[in-house]
Order: structure tokens, then sequence, then C-alpha cells
């Protein structure tokens, strides 16, 4: 942490810019394609042009960063101790509208590209956390939080976020997407996260839905909620079996309320439905479980289908809360493929039939548009 926050105050200088068809205003000048430091003011960025991430990017309180469909923006994974990743503050939007043929791509601009080798998206809002009006987020040491569930940050639709989860230190790292307190009024869909060093996708608190995210790859957690997050999402995939390297803990959904505090308002208690989680079918995970719902999380779960977690449990269940809740509420209709410990019985109702995401173990239609954009190596 103390080296991400050096880097964050050495960097001084906006080296921002756009392409030739942009119009040149002090945030968003005319030069070589290079995001760095602080967007204070509306820019666009253009398809016509690639970008350079360079170290930390803050789109600033007040200010919309724009992001064409098509555009390419890679993160500088030379500098270790300068680590590279956009952060959107509260009081700040992100509008990054891509399409199925023409995605909004973030990667790694290494010649062999790897997962950690930038940091990754993080959008901070002004919507609930059980962590009070004024939380420090972990990873930037932005403020987040607020009293608006409906808090808008903008649109994230079909974009590739991939090689992110640069570490932090050695408890921290980075995820793909990052949301703190972000609220409903922000558009989130057609999400698809490949190979991450630690999480998928993450959600602190905050009232923010999604529909058709996919996960591949994550070393870590792919999809991981906490804080008294209460969003809906429609349409989860992850496929945990092709990662590089794993954790000896890691999760499917990993999906907390409040460590020290089961009670503390807001409580998680989100709703998903149609839940694909693909695990690493190996026994050197030790801790693995296909979803753990734990310290006070709640939530409505329906048709997931799990596959390949061998050495956990399919649905783990712990603390009172949680326990209390998902006996009464169990998730509704789960099917299990290579799972020999189904895990807590009392908290699902099997359906051999379930189908998940749409198509059991196989990737889903509404999920195949990334494939063709990955850009390997």
């Amino acid at each position: 942490m103390k080296k991400l926050l050096f880097s964050m105050l050495a960097v001084a200088v906006l080296l921002a810019s756009c392409s030739d068809n942009d119009t040149p205003t002090p945030n968003n000048p005319v030069g070589e394609g290079v995001l760095s430091g602080d967007i204070s003011g509306d820019r666009t960025l253009s398809a016509d042009t690639v970008y350079t991430l360079s170290g930390s990017v803050y789109v600033k309180a007040g200010a919309t960063l724009t992001i064409e469909a098509g555009t390419r923006i890679e993160a500088d994974a030379s500098e270790e101790s300068n680590v590279a990743f956009l952060a959107v503050e509260r009081g700040a939007r992100i509008n990054a509208v891509g399409t199925a043929d023409a995605p909004i791509i973030f990667t790694s601009n290494a010649a062999t590209k790897a997962a950690g080798q930038w940091g990754g998206i993080v959008i901070c809002g002004n919507a609930l956390t059980n962590k009070g009006a004024n939380a420090q987020a972990e990873v930037t040491g932005l403020t987040y939080g607020g009293d608006n569930p409906a808090d808008n940050s903008g649109t994230l639709s079909h974009i590739i976020v991939e090689y992110s989860g640069a570490l932090i230190n050695s408890e921290s790292e980075f995820n793909g997407i990052t949301f703190y307190a972000v609220g409903s009024g922000t558009t989130v869909n057609n999400i698809h996260v490949y190979q991450v060093s630690d999480d998928g996708i993450e959600w602190f608190g905050g009232s923010v839905n999604g529909e058709n995210l996919t996960v591949i790859g994550s070393q870590d957690d792919a999809f991981d909620w906490a804080e008294g997050w209460n969003g809906t999402v429609t349409n989860l995939y992850s496929d945990q079996s092709v990662a590089t390297a794993f954790s000896s803990d890691s999760r499917g959904i990993e999906a907390d309320s409040d460590q020290n505090n089961e009670d503390l308002e807001p409580v998680s208690n989100p709703t998903l439905s149609n839940v694909t989680l693909i695990g690493r079918n190996s026994g050197d995970v030790t801790a693995e479980a296909g979803i753990i719902l734990r310290r006070g999380t709640l939530g409505s779960i329906t048709n997931l289908y799990l596959k390949d977690f061998v050495a956990g449990k399919g649905v783990e269940i712990s603390g009172a809360n949680s326990t209390a809740h998902f006996t009464t509420n169990p998730i509704q209709g789960v099917a299990f493929d290579n799972v020999p410990d189904k895990g807590d019985a009392t908290a699902f109702v099997e359906d051999e039939g379930a189908s998940g995401a749409g198509n059991g173990a196989e990737r889903p239609d509404w999920s195949l548009w990334a494939d063709a954009h990955l850009t390997g190596n």
C-alpha cells in the first residue's frame, strides 16, 4: 500500500490525449494517446486511437469519462512501483458503451501478457455501505459511500478487462472491476474479465445491478461481495479451470456482509439468478467452495450450476445469520457436476435440470461475443 500511495502522489502531470478527431480542451488535449494523472473535466476517448494507461488515473468528481465503442486501452506493465489503474471517484462518471462487435478493451501492453500486469478498474459511488458514508477504498485510498442508493456512476457495457489484478502488497491485490458503494442508477452489462490474478468482479456495498457477467481465469474468487451489497444480477458465468495460478481458498462466489458484526446495516442481500460456476478440478485448492455464504450475508439465489469443485464444498454456509437465512430461504434449483461434497443440504434445493447461466457448464450464447476480441499473446 505504501508503494501505491507513493506512486499516486508522484504522478503530478496530466499526459492525457485523444485522437486527431477530438476537440482540444485543457482536459482533453490532442497528443499521443497517453492517459495519466487526473481527468478533471469531461473527456472522450476515440476508437481511432490506442491509449496507454500510465500509472494511476483518476476521473475526478464532477467529470465524465466517455469511451467510444471499439476503443482499446493498454495499461503500461513496465513499472511495478507505479501500477497502472483507472479509478472513477465518488461524484464522477464513466460512460463506456461498447458493442458485441466493437467492445471496449482494457488490456496490458506487455509483449507477453499475463495476469497481474496492471491494476484494473475501480469505481466509487455515493450509495450505502455498512462501512459508513466516508469509507476508504483499500486499493486506491479513495473515499466511497453515502446515502443515495440510486446514485449514478455511469454505464459499463460490452467491456473486456484482461490481465489485471496487480499486487499492492503481500495482503492486497487489485481485481478486474471493483465497485465501491456504486448505486442502482449505474448501468452494468456484458462484462468479460479474463485472466485476473485476484477476484474477477467485487462489490463493496452499494446497490448497483448487472446482467451478463463473465469471469474466465480468476486466480482467486470469480465473484465477491461484502459491506452490504444489495444489487440484482442476472446471468453470471465463471470458469476458474483455465487460470494459470490459484489461491488455496479460491471460490466461485465468496459472499460476506461484515466479518466483525453480522447485524451491521445495511446487510448484504443481493438477488442472483442464472449462475454457472466451474472450479479447478484440483485437490490442491484446499479451502475451495463453489459458493460460500458467510459473515452475515443474506440473499436470494436461483438456478445455480456447479462443476468441478472437488477439494471443498459445493455450497458452504457459515455464521449464525447466514445459516439461519439460507436454511429458511434456500438456494432454489442447484445442479452438481463432479462436486463430491455438495455441502450444506439445508441451504439448497437440488435440481438436476438446473441450467445455470444457460447451458450448464458450457458457455452460454450471451457470453460468447468477447472471444473474438481477446488480445492473447
